[in-house]
């Protein structure tokens, strides 16, 4: 579950930890971004160990300190001291030392103040203790749900209604006969039908598959299967009559639901789907150099209506949906967020908000930001930070409205995801009965990763790991469907 406080809370921690430990091996920030690129490969879980600080990585986001235990696959995980690079530099470097009886807050409401109808609890289990995980919205009460077998393991889709309190089961989700190691990946709502691929992530083979069942529920049908470079599935989309896919070369192909083969969508070349019929010309889960990139256009495939996107000077990682973009500006420093329509217009930096290398935009053209807490130092110079502020925040570009995400862990823990489905999803959640528990006890120094040609440490020095402890009971949901338009 997707991505955090600040890179900042991190390096505090790691320097806390430098006097007594040799300097950390390799470079979590770049592991972090390694995995979320490989979130088709997602299922075996790695640890890092850095400076007595142990991060794990799993489920296709980055978490450290605080593993947000209530499911695995693509959802968003996020925890406090997980780095993203996007440190929200700008409270920090604006602000001076702040007065200890009336510290400044940042500035950001819950989503259950900003948007009350939009915020429902949900059971964190289906009946028969399957756990669940969200995909998206079907409509303002209806929720879409994976029902895990196991860890990672879809089991069923299920459709939960929020006014009614119940759920109904949709359809299984079955591995295909005699496939091993099989394992669904993301899945689509569409008009008529949902969709989801599948894979063998655990092993070498080029090759993927695509499921389709009845939006009213039914049984599933295996739509057809595609090996090599057609199996490099980035995204997907589903109409009334195809199963359509990106792949992560670019170029897009389609797929009758009838069955049949795969065809290349003419003039797709380097194009990457975003949402059906909405095309773009930068990949999904972009790392290094290609993450700064910024986006030049928007297609509609249905159309074939091209719009070029205004890009200023001055900005970095621009994303954009039909209408609006968002990325941050390239002053490191500021780190400040930047918001625009595609053709450049109506352009702002929202305060308190920080944008980073995950996805940006969700569901009804709402914008995903992180919120570090930091809001300025103490007399020694040390940051401080707003303990009641959220982990991350909605930001409504057409009104400028913020909702905040997630709770926030005294222990400086924390977490939350999105929604699994391929498209932007319009499902954040988290589970507010978890807590982060910190374990501290000397360790032999020589049990600390060190940098390869460094003098063997010796002596003890502490390392400490962060437990989750509690919830599973109920998740938190905020659906983007059930926020009153405005536009």
């Amino acid at each position: 579950m997707t991505y955090d406080r600040s890179e900042a809370e991190l390096a505090r921690t790691l320097t806390g930890a430098a006097d007594a430990a040799p300097p950390p091996v390799g470079d979590l920030l770049a592991a972090v971004h390694r995995r979320r690129g490989l979130r088709t490969r997602r299922r075996v879980q790695s640890a890092l160990a850095v400076a007595g600080v142990i991060a794990v990585i799993g489920g296709g986001t980055a978490v450290a300190r605080g593993f947000f235990s209530s499911g695995g696959g693509e959802e968003r995980t996020l925890s406090a001291a997980t780095a993203t690079a996007t440190a929200t530099a700008t409270a920090t470097a604006s602000a001076g030392p702040t007065d200890a009886a009336e510290p400044r807050r940042v500035a950001i409401r819950p989503a259950a103040e900003v948007w009350p109808a939009a915020v429902t609890r949900i059971p964190a289990k289906a009946a028969d203790g399957r756990r669940y995980r969200p995909v998206t919205g079907l409509s303002a009460t209806e929720l879409l749900l994976v029902a895990e077998s196991s860890f990672e393991k879809a089991g069923r889709l299920e459709v939960y209604d929020t006014a009614a309190r119940r759920s109904t089961v949709l359809a299984d989700t079955p591995a295909p006969e005699g496939v091993k190691g099989y394992f669904v990946q993301d899945v689509e709502a569409g008009s008529e039908y949902i969709a989801w691929w599948g894979e063998t992530p655990n092993n070498s083979d080029k090759w993927a598959d695509f499921w389709v069942v009845p939006r009213a529920g039914g049984t599933a049908k295996q739509v057809g299967q595609v090996t090599g470079d057609l199996s490099e599935v980035e995204r997907i989309g589903v109409t009334a009559d195809s199963v359509v896919w990106s792949v992560t070369g670019g170029g897009i192909h389609r797929m009758p639901l009838a069955g049949g083969s795969p065809e290349k969508i003419a003039g797709t070349d380097g194009l990457h789907l975003m949402s059906w019929p909405w095309a773009v010309d930068v990949a999904k889960g972009s790392e290094g150099e290609d993450e700064q990139k910024n986006q030049t256009k928007v297609v509609n495939l249905e159309t074939g209506q091209t719009a070029e996107v205004n890009v200023p000077d001055g900005v970095q990682g621009l994303r954009c949906g039909p209408v609006w973009c968002f990325g941050k500006e390239k002053d490191q420093e500021n780190d400040a967020s930047v918001v625009q329509r595609v053709d450049g217009s109506d352009r702002k930096s929202p305060s308190d908000l920080s944008s980073w290398s995950g996805e940006r935009s969700l569901a009804r053209g709402f914008g995903l930001f992180q919120v570090s807490g930091v809001v300025g130092r103490d007399a020694r110079g040390e940051e401080t930070e707003d303990g009641q502020a959220p982990l991350a925040a909605v930001y409504d570009p057409v009104t400028g409205t913020t909702a905040g995400i997630g709770k926030r862990d005294p222990s400086g823990g924390g977490g939350y995801g999105t929604g699994i489905s391929s498209s932007p999803t319009s499902i954040l959640y988290w589970d507010e009965g978890q807590r982060q528990v910190e374990e501290c006890r000397k360790v032999d120094a020589t049990s600390v990763p060190r940098t390869p040609g460094e003098p063997a440490p010796t002596g003890k020095v502490t390392s400490c790991t962060t437990t989750t402890e509690g919830g599973g009971k109920e998740l938190t949901v905020v659906n983007l469907l059930a926020v009153p338009s405005t536009e």
